[in-house]
C-alpha cells in the first residue's frame, strides 16, 4: 500500500517536468520558485546554484552525517591544537639551547 502511494507521489511531482535522454544520461530541468520563503532541500542546495529560497530542509541521516563531520572536525581541531602547543613548546626549548650555547 506504501509503495503505491509513494509511486502516486512521484507520478504527480514528475507530471509536468520534461525528461531528455541522451544516450546513458537523463536531465530534467524543474520550475524553481523564487519565493523569499519557500523551501530547499540540502543536497539542492549543495549541489546546485539554484536555490529556491532562504529555508533549507534536511532529511535525518543528512542532518546526522553533518553533526557527525562537525563532531570528528572539533576532535580533529583539538588534536592538532595540542600538536601546536608542543610544537611550540619544543621550539621555546630548542631555541633557549641554542641562545644558551652561543652565550657560554
Amino acid at each position: 500500500m506504501e509503495s503505491r502511494s509513494f509511486r502516486k507521489f512521484l507520478e504527480e511531482k514528475s507530471a509536468n517536468i520534461k525528461v531528455e535522454r541522451q544516450g546513458q544520461r537523463i536531465s530534467w530541468d524543474e520550475e524553481i520558485k523564487r519565493d523569499k520563503y519557500s523551501f530547499t532541500g540540502f543536497l539542492e542546495f549543495a549541489y546546485s546554484n539554484k536555490t529556491s529560497g532562504d529555508y533549507i530542509y534536511l532529511e535525518r541521516s543528512t542532518a546526522f552525517d553533518i553533526l557527525d563531520r562537525m563532531n570528528w572536525m572539533e576532535r580533529k581541531i583539538k588534536s592538532l591544537t595540542m600538536r601546536l602547543r608542543i610544537l611550540f613548546i619544543l621550539l621555546t626549548v630548542s631555541m633557549i639551547a641554542a641562545a644558551w650555547g652561543w652565550l657560554s
